[in-house]
């Protein structure tokens, strides 16, 4: 708010009553001068103007009056003016559920010796069987769309045992000779348990074989896994085949001899997934509160037409790949949503997406192309973001919808809460721009002082004359509706007409923000029914708004100022005065 300096001056009154107006010589007691002369003069002739102050400068600095915390602060450097608020973002951890495998069984089986009788030193056979080794999973995670592999930290296990079933016939021995078990490609072996492609060669004794299974594999890329059913299960097959030679030793008697080979496969607990994921990761609803704001920001009026307000996005991406961000920017105003100045940004709503990548990120959502935001990572371009911002909200409900839209393989840890971290820091340089509307209120006090004497004059109309210094960058207005006279005791004098002539209300503005333009106003002041109105005036009050000017994109700083240099209260035709 301006300071009112007021220049004191000699009652008007005073002043009329210390003229000379007259020499006498010598008095006739028979003239009466109230009854037979006419004591009204005129003072002031065509044109009667007495100084009545003027106003101290004011510098943005004192009309928009911030505080250290305050969500407007002047850079200390350059002293533009910043709208800047920071805080956290909220996000929920996500996590992917691990993947339960069950356990699974086959038999693989087949006559070695048949349709034996007597003696026999040995028997050689040629094995070629296989059946098929089944495991399920159930119960899959939502965020798991294509598995391409699984793996374990606790490894299960898979038991190889063989069986001889004779029917009458004895033997003292079997020995297998470049006999190959193939065992299922989909599971992962410790390293050195098999040979390539998931084989064991056996040559002499069959002995029982444990192997530790260290995970599941089926496929390189996307396209290639095996997607969950529509009940998010998912049926795992492969083959166990055994293709060679057993040579069976010391027969004796009749009858057959048979082989099995049994394959038992343990149950896995996931650790780790490879694959399509797409996990939910949700955001809580974040309030930008503009708290603390000045009163021309603030004012119903008020516009903003920002060139370049940037909101940063800083957050750590912990998955290992891109996350997307689709956002909703919603000013509310007393309470309700400001109808048709929603920013909606990110590529869910056909605008350009704005990527997370794995690990830190400094995203620059701004009007136009910037490279002023410190470690800044990316620019995306919103160039509807003034409108956010058009009409100062009093918050801006900030709804963030995090996704993964990647459809390629990449990895998760199972049962792991993925926390993504995320804040935001928003700055609006502030800048006067044709768009722009400010709105501040000052007064002129304490002129009843000066005034209360002008009870003895009469007249219907008076000018109060405003010689304007301006500063600032933007086009100015003062509105005869926008001025309110009143008394000592504070109340608005009715019944006087204010006007300014039309295209005259005008406050020029600097054409660069620091070579004032000069301006006068006139508000005529006009009464019908109270002639001695002037004497009663103690304090006027007017409230300046902006302008449309020529000057746009000049910053809007604390040392710019404004400056009411000269206020004089003026009587068209002067005054009649009544000494009677």
């Amino acid at each position: 708010m301006m300071k009112c300096k007021v220049n004191r001056i000699y009652p008007l009154w005073g002043l009329l009553l210390s003229f000379p107006l007259w020499n006498v010589s010598c008095v006739d007691n028979k003239y009466d001068l109230d009854k037979d002369i006419d004591m009204t003069i005129n003072v002031g002739g065509e044109h009667l103007a007495v100084p009545v102050g003027s106003t101290d400068t004011a510098f943005l600095s004192k009309i928009i009056e911030v505080e250290e915390g305050d969500i407007l602060q002047p850079d200390a450097a350059t002293h533009i003016y910043h709208l800047t608020k920071q805080d956290d973002i909220n996000v929920n951890p996500t996590t992917v559920n691990k993947v339960m495998i069950t356990d699974a069984k086959t038999d693989l089986e087949q006559k070695i010796v048949e349709n034996a009788s007597g003696s026999t030193s040995s028997v050689s056979t040629t094995i070629e069987i296989s059946n098929t080794l089944t495991a399920e999973a159930s119960d899959i995670d939502e965020a798991l769309k294509e598995l391409g592999s699984l793996s374990t930290n606790t490894p299960a296990i898979l038991d190889l045992t063989f069986g001889l079933k004779g029917n009458g016939l004895t033997y003292s021995k079997v020995d297998a000779k470049d006999l190959v078990i193939q065992l299922p490609t989909f599971l992962i072996f410790k390293e050195g348990e098999v040979e390539a492609g998931n084989k064991l060669t056996l040559n002499g004794a069959l002995t029982p074989k444990q192997l530790d299974v260290i995970g599941y594999t089926f496929g390189e890329k996307a396209g290639d896994g095996l997607k969950p059913d529509e009940n998010r299960s998912l049926t795992i097959k492969g083959d166990v085949s055994m293709k060679g030679d057993v040579v069976t030793s010391g027969i004796s008697g009749s009858g057959d001899l048979s082989l099995t080979l049994y394959v038992t496969l343990s149950e896995m607990a996931t650790d780790r997934v490879t694959g399509v994921i797409q996990p939910k990761i949700e955001a809580e609803k974040t309030q930008i509160e503009f708290n603390d704001l000045p009163d021309f920001l603030q004012d119903e009026a008020t516009r903003l037409d920002v060139t370049n307000p940037v909101i940063v996005l800083i957050a750590t991406n912990p998955l290992e790949t891109p996350v997307e961000v689709d956002a909703v920017l919603t000013p509310k105003k007393n309470n309700a949503t400001i109808e048709g100045h929603e920013v909606k940004i990110g590529a869910g709503y056909g605008k350009t997406a704005v990527t997370l990548n794995p690990g830190e990120n400094v995203i620059a959502l701004s009007r136009i192309e910037t490279s002023l935001v410190a470690g800044m990572t990316s620019n995306v371009v919103v160039s509807d973001m003034n409108n956010v911002l058009e009409i100062i909200p009093d918050d801006i409900d900030v709804d963030l919808k995090p996704v993964v839209r990647n459809n390629d393989y990449y990895a998760v840890e199972l049962g792991q809460d993925y926390q993504l971290t995320a804040s935001y820091d928003v700055d609006v340089p502030l800048s006067f721009e044709k768009g722009l509307n400010i709105v501040y209120s000052d007064s002129i006090k304490d002129l009843n002082k000066d005034l209360k004497d002008l009870d003895k004059i009469t007249l219907k109309k008076a000018n109060i004359v405003l010689t304007v210094d301006n500063a600032i960058p933007l086009g100015l207005q003062l509105k005869a509706e926008n001025v309110q006279i009143k008394d000592i005791y504070g109340r608005e004098l009715t019944g006087i007409e204010k006007t300014i002539e039309e295209g005259k209300e005008y406050i020029t503005e600097s054409g660069d923000g620091e070579t004032p333009a000069t301006s006068e106003i006139v508000l005529s002041l006009t009464t019908a029914n109270d002639p001695g109105f002037l004497s009663k005036i103690d304090k006027i009050c007017f409230k300046i708004t902006a302008a449309t000017g020529a000057t746009t994109g000049i910053p809007l700083k604390d040392t710019q100022w404004v400056k009411v240099t000269s206020v004089k209260l003026s009587v068209p035709g002067g005054v009649n005065v009544d000494l009677n």
